[in-house]
């Protein structure tokens, strides 16, 4: 059974009404696009043809990881609490070095059986995972499972990660970008360990073992990369969005409530949103605009806030996210914000292009968990009940509840529509093949 396929999670966009829960896995275009473009110079130093999927993990801790499925899983306390962008690129190259080197598939050889769930979240090594304002520091990244043969795992996971070291400063070399935020980013994880781990959980080498290899590396062979400005600028920017949303509202504050930088305007606009302060943080996003009128990112912050601000509004809404459509065509998460205005307007025009966007969304990524609920409601409200069946059976069977994917797909095999009887034999199958 696939990983994501175990996993229970709920696909959030960033919401001012939602409670983010640990563990749940959230969707922001503006930090996907980022980690996106890191990952495609890096890939394309590989002469890899695809980049790995990404995915936000509402988790204070410090971590991320691979999948053998060719995935990267951030935790957004790594985010929040990386110090540059060098730091992050040197993380990602790292997770990528996980996925070229197969080091799971390698895994699950050597180590008799241990579980894929065992090991995942294991991969970025060295760091401290932080409890949620909390003093108290976890190993990173280790969710071994009882009766994980614990010893033999950090044998095999302490090669694996020399591996995955030595194959980031290669590509960050063959990428033309600096490899000195892999040693910032080790001398940060020194810095925020608390304890030493028990012997057992000791799966990747230590963190000065691991400053001296990149140490030696440079020595080898100088670093004369670079960090492109862009991506300075939007991780900071991306780092006040996560920290708005996720932190308590005077707590953001107190970091940024009094500056008046971008990524500070940015975390000013979301606290006022928060506290139902509207005009304020419409006044922030505009003066951000009049500066960025291009910037497809500050159209779907206000077409999301002004959708959260009442009905009143939603006429408003649709427009600025259609702009942000425009101008960030390929951004799905965008198009789901989009239809999600269209359908809250109300109008029966608008409901029809919302079920457009919304198939556009689902033939692009199927495993869309928001977009197939999303028309459930809309099929409902057309009274095309067979089709509604069909998409709840579509979220059942990725959110992990396959008896409610095997009946609501049953129910919807009664449609005289062929391509609905068509569409139900597939997912079927689907679910058959994941028991």
């Amino acid at each position: 059974m696939k990983f994501l396929r175990v996993l229970a999670v709920l696909v959030l966009c960033f919401s001012l009404n939602a409670k983010f829960k640990q563990g749940s896995i959230i969707v922001d275009a503006r930090a996907e696009a980022l980690v996106t473009k890191i990952l495609e110079r890096l890939c394309k130093a590989n002469n890899r043809k695809s980049t790995p999927k990404i995915y936000f993990i509402v988790d204070d801790s410090i971590n991320a990881f691979a999948t053998d499925e060719g995935s990267i899983y951030i935790h957004t306390g790594l985010v929040m609490k990386l110090e540059d962008v060098g730091q992050l690129v040197a993380v990602l190259a790292h997770e990528l070095g996980h996925i070229i080197g197969g080091h799971i598939h390698r895994f699950r050889g050597e180590s008799m059986g241990i579980s894929a769930a065992s090991i995942i979240g294991t991969l970025l090594g060295g760091a401290a995972a932080l409890a949620g304002g909390g003093g108290d520091a976890l190993v990173a990244g280790i969710l071994l499972g009882q009766g994980a043969a614990q010893g033999q795992f950090a044998s095999f996971t302490r090669t694996h990660e020399k591996e995955a070291d030595a194959s980031a400063y290669r590509t960050l070399q063959a990428a033309g970008l600096s490899a000195s935020g892999a040693i910032r980013v080790f001398k940060y994880f020194k810095k925020i360990m608390a304890f030493s781990e028990p012997p057992y959980l000791k799966t990747h080498p230590s963190d000065d073992d691991r400053i001296k290899a990149f140490e030696n590396y440079i020595k080898q062979t100088p670093d004369t990369g670079f960090m492109p400005e862009e991506w300075v600028t939007e991780f900071e920017n991306i780092k006040a969005i996560f920290i708005a949303n996720l932190h308590q509202a005077k707590d953001a504050d107190k970091r940024y409530g009094e500056k008046q930088s971008p990524d500070a305007m940015l975390a000013q606009a979301i606290i006022l949103s928060r506290r139902g302060q509207h005009k304020e943080a419409f006044a922030r996003l505009d003066a951000l605009l009049a500066k960025d009128p291009n910037n497809p990112y500050l159209y779907e912050m206000y077409g999301q806030f002004l959708l959260e601000s009442g009905r009143a509004n939603s006429k408003k809404s649709v427009e600025k996210l259609k702009k942000a459509v425009e101008l960030a065509p390929n951004a799905l998460s965008i198009r789901l914000l989009y239809a999600q205005a269209l359908y809250n307007s109300g109008t029966d025009s608008n409901v029809e292009l919302a079920l457009a966007e919304l198939n556009r969304i689902t033939e692009e990524d199927k495993r869309n968990a928001m977009a197939w609920l999303l028309k459930v409601g809309i099929y409902s409200k057309l009274k095309q009940h067979a089709e509604a069946d069909l998409a709840q059976a579509e979220y059942a069977n990725i959110t992990g509840d396959k008896k409610l994917a095997t009946s609501r797909a049953k129910r919807a095999s009664k449609s005289s529509n062929d391509r609905v009887k068509k569409k139900v034999k597939l997912l079927e199958d689907a679910i058959k093949e994941d028991a």
